[in-house]
Parts: C-alpha cells; structure tokens; sequence
C-alpha cells in the first residue's frame, strides 16, 4: 500500500495485521527513537518530532508425547533457528531563510518482513522386538523490521505540506510434515502444529501553525512477530507386546 497525503495538517494511516493460528506472541525486542531539531535562527521558527518504535517478537514451542507399555526407543533430533533485525534511519533537513512560506517533505518506509519455515519428520520401526520412534524436527525464523525516514524543510512562496508513507509487509510460512510407520506396526502419529505471523503497521504525520511557528511530528510503528507450537504424540498402545 502507498497511502499519499498532500497539504493536509494530519496523515494518518492504517493497520494492517496478517494472522495464521492461535498461539500468542511473547518476548518481543524494542527499539524506539526520539528526534527533535530547532532552527531558533528563524522567527518563524520550525520545531520537528520524530519517533520511531519497532518491536520484533519470536517464539517456538515442541513437545513430544509417547503412549504405550511397549520398550521404546526415541531419537529426536530438533534444531531452532531464530534470527531477527531491527533497522531504523531517519534523516532531518531544514533550510529557512525569509519568513514566506515552507515547503514540508515528509517521506516514510515501513517494511516488516517475517520467514518461517517448519519441517517434521517421523518414522516408527521395530528391532529385535524394540520400537524405534526417529523424529526430526526443524523450525527457522526470519523476523526483520526497516523503518526509514526523510524529513525536509525548504523556503517556498507559501505554506505546503507533502507526506506520503509507504507500508509494504512481506510474509512467508511454510509447514511440512512427513509421518511414515514400517514393519506393518499398529501406531498412530499426530502432528500438531500452530504457526502465527502477523504484522502491525501505523504511521502518522502532524502539523501544527502557532504564531508563526512549525511543529512537525511524525511517528512511526511497525511490529513483526512469529510463533510456532510443535506437538508430536507417537500412540503404541495398540501394538501387540
């Protein structure tokens, strides 16, 4: 989406949310930033606000569950890679001469990216009268938040205000389950798995006249956050002793 605001004193833009799933995000990282600049040379002085607040969230939850009196024997292999950025850049210019007017350029980036990718494997065999329950389970997560700004302040023959801030979120899940019983044994494998990727996204511009002066605020938010719950459950019970 590419919202574009023009001459307008308030720009407010939307939240866009992407959900798969029920499991609840926790243990998020923050990373949030003031900006203030004064140009106290002009009478018409102009006073810009900037705040930009990113949060990216990762959380990865597996259990594994065996049922039956039969000896057993489990190899789980289980590999988590969570990965996660946060990139936040703001640039500020203001040039004022002659109290005429000013030209306000607002420009705004917010880009939040998530990449999940979850792999299970299960394999039930029997040796020397022994089950053997292999599992391999792998969970990657790719959490990235940019969030960049430009801000600039120009003399012109009137007042005029140009904003426009784009929002772009780009998502990936992908879940694969592989389940496979040999020796014509009677188990039963469930594979249980609750994926969650959602995005957040708001932006606002505000400016305010008072006797001359500008006041420019603009704040920016973007969240990304991923959560995946594993549950495998290999039922023998009904497996001969």
């Amino acid at each position: 989406m590419e919202p574009d605001e023009k001459a307008k004193d308030d720009a407010t833009l939307r939240d866009h949310s992407q959900e798969d799933g029920a499991a609840e995000v926790t243990e998020p990282d923050h990373e949030e930033r003031d900006i203030s600049e004064r140009d106290a040379a002009d009478p018409r002085h102009v006073d810009i606000g900037v705040n930009q607040a990113s949060e990216t969230s990762d959380d990865v939850d597996m259990e594994v569950s065996i049922i039956g009196s039969r000896p057993a024997i489990v190899k789980l292999d289980a590999e988590v890679d969570q990965s996660g950025e946060i990139d936040q850049d703001a640039e500020i210019a203001s040039e004022t001469g002659e109290p005429s007017g000013r030209d306000i350029d607002v420009a705004a980036d917010q880009r939040p990216e998530v990449d999940q990718r979850i792999e299970v494997d299960v394999e039930v065999s029997e040796d020397d009268g022994i089950i053997i329950v292999e599992i391999d389970a792998e969970v990657e997560d790719d959490v990235e938040v940019e969030s960049d700004l430009d801000v600039d302040v120009d003399d012109d023959d009137e007042d005029s205000l140009d904003a426009e801030i784009n929002q772009e979120t780009e998502t990936d899940g992908n879940v694969d389950v592989d389940v496979e019983v040999r020796d014509d044994l009677d188990a039963e494998v469930d594979v249980d798995i609750a994926a969650l990727i959602k995005t957040a996204l708001l932006g606002a511009v505000d400016v305010a006249e008072n006797d001359g002066a500008a006041d420019i605020d603009v704040d920016l938010y973007e969240k990304a956050a991923v959560d995946g719950d594993v549950g495998i459950i290999v039922d023998l019970s009904d497996i001969d002793a």
